[in-house]
Order: C-alpha cells, then structure tokens, then sequence
C-alpha cells in the first residue's frame, strides 16, 4: 500500500493531460485510485503561483491601465455625441425639416390673407354697381356663417395647466395636470347655454360644427393645435355670461377641477373684446339633373289607370 501512493514532491500522473488540482483530474485520480491522491499542501497550491505579486510596479502598471481606459471610454462617449449632434443627425434632420414645413405654412398663410383681400374688394366693386340691398343681405349671410370679426362687451375664461403638484407632503415636484379637450368643451357649451354671442379659443373662431379634440399631448380646434392657457373668449353681458356658467353644471364641474386637480381658472370681463372671423370654406351647390328630353325615365314614370286596368285584365286572364 505504501508503495503505490506517491512521495511528496512528485507531481502527480493525470490521465488526458490535466493539470495536477483541476477538478477533472482529482475525479478520475480518486476514481482509479484513493490512495495516490495525497492533501495539498500550502507552499504547492496553485492559486499561490496564480496570484500577481503586489508591489509598487504592479501597482503602478494597474493604475496606467485604468486611466487609459478611462480616456478611452471618455473619447468614445464624446464621438457619439458629437455625431448625435451634428447637421446630418436625425435630429437634426427632423428639426430642419419641422422649420421647412412652418415656414411652408406661413407663407401660405400669407397667400391666402391676400386672397381674401382680393376677394373682399372683388366682392366690393360688385355690390357699388347693385341696389342697396345686396349688400345688407350679404352682411346678414356673413354674420350667420361666421364669415366676420365681431367686438364687444364679454367675458374671458382662462383655463391653465396645474403647476407640478406634490406626490406627497414634503416631496418634491410631482405631476401636472393638464386642460383636456373634455374641460374646452364643457367650458364652451357652458357658455353658449348662458347667451354668448360668440366665441373663440385662443383665437380661433368656434361655430355649431367646431370640434374640439386631443391629439397627443395636444388640444386641436378646427384641427388647429393650440398650447395652454386656452383663453375662451365670449361676447355678452358679462355678468350674465358668468353668472349663468357658474350656475349651471359646467359651472360646478370647473370649480371642482380647480379645486381638486389644480388647473387654473380665471374670469376677466372686458368692454372691448373681439373674436375673428372664421376662415370661408368653400361652398358647393347640388342641383336636380333634368331628362334632355325633358320627361322622367320609363322605369320611373307612374302607371296610367288604363295601363294599371289592362294590366288587371290580363292578371285575371292568367291561370
């Protein structure tokens, strides 16, 4: 027995080539043979020899290998942002092409102000050279449609977003509440149930057939996106205009936004308030087609009572 196990400082036969202390090797010595496996001993453990010595030249090498990763990382962030932010970025592409496209806008805005001014003139040479009349209904059919600027005594409801609200005591800021299309909408109707005249949000004209709607993180009015505080403005008895609001449900549904969610709300009565004219859509006439030759189709022509009776006979005629 003695002699099949082996004196200490012989290295260790392993089978397939493993080094002495790998777990492969410690199975398949303790497999074939208990005995000639013999306990580690310190001075030979193999994490020992594996183990960098710890001195200053090691130190020193770490710590250069540290700081060249560091500006290594540091000059990869500083490319990236560097292309983030250049002129052929997307972003940067968007920007410019979001800047394309308002000054695209304003000049059609432009272009169509113009129009209109040619139009009303246009419209003015006309109604010189006819009767007085015309030019009274005209005024009637624009002031129906919406198609003038109106001024007078009002009122202006201003709706606001809420400032960041507190998550909870002692916290910082929190949320913010924010207008609704819901919140325009009640405000508006409210005010059309209380007698005004007219009214306009944040400049844009609001008729019977306005819709008010969210898209995104945005209220559209006539599908024009407008940005906070809404003013709402309407033409009327001031007092009347706020009493008859604040007496009704929309009154109490916009005092418990303000009370519990924090959205701003504001009544400023004035002598002297406008809302502008709506922009003129176009108007298409319908009209009934008549027959050239100046009679209904055949399958529409209604049967004479000689055609209806000969048409009785026959029916009786027929087994």
């Amino acid at each position: 027995m003695a002699e099949r196990r082996m004196r200490r400082g012989e290295e260790h036969a392993t089978p397939h080539g493993e080094t002495p202390y790998s777990p492969t090797s410690l199975l398949r010595a303790l497999t074939a043979d208990p005995y000639s496996v013999d306990p580690l001993r310190e001075d030979e453990h193999p994490l020992e020899s594996a183990t960098p010595p710890d001195n200053r030249r090691m130190r020193a090498v770490t710590l250069l290998l540290a700081v060249l990763l560091g500006f290594a990382v540091a000059v990869s962030v500083v490319d990236l942002r560097q292309e983030a932010a250049g002129a052929d970025s997307p972003r940067a592409l968007l920007e410019e092409e979001v800047l394309e496209v308002r000054a695209e806008t304003d000049l059609l805005e432009d272009r169509r102000t113009l129009l209109e001014q040619e139009i009303l003139e246009a419209q003015e040479e006309v109604l010189d050279t006819a009767d007085g009349s015309s030019a009274e209904r005209i005024g009637e059919y624009e002031r129906a449609g919406y198609g003038v600027s109106l001024t007078g005594p009002g009122v202006q409801l201003t709706l606001d977003d809420s400032a960041p609200l507190p998550s909870r005591p002692g916290a910082g800021p929190g949320a913010v509440n924010r207008v609704a299309d819901g919140d325009l909408q009640i405000a508006v109707n409210g005010l059309w149930a209380a007698g005004a005249e007219a009214i306009s949000v944040n400049g844009q004209r609001v008729t019977e057939t306005t819709a008010i709607r969210t898209a995104g993180s945005a209220v559209l009015v006539d599908f024009r996106p407008l940005s906070p505080p809404y003013e709402i403005t309407a033409l009327g008895d001031p007092e009347q205009l706020r009493a008859g609001v604040e007496e009704a449900e929309a009154g109490e549904y916009l005092s418990e936004i303000s009370t519990r969610y924090g959205i701003g709300l504001t009544w400023t009565a004035g002598e002297d308030l406008s809302t502008p004219a709506r922009a003129q859509g176009t108007l298409r006439e319908a009209s009934v087609l008549e027959d050239p030759a100046g009679s209904a189709p055949a399958d529409l022509r209604d049967p004479t009572p000689d055609s209806a009776a000969e048409g009785g006979e026959d029916q009786e005629d027929t087994p």
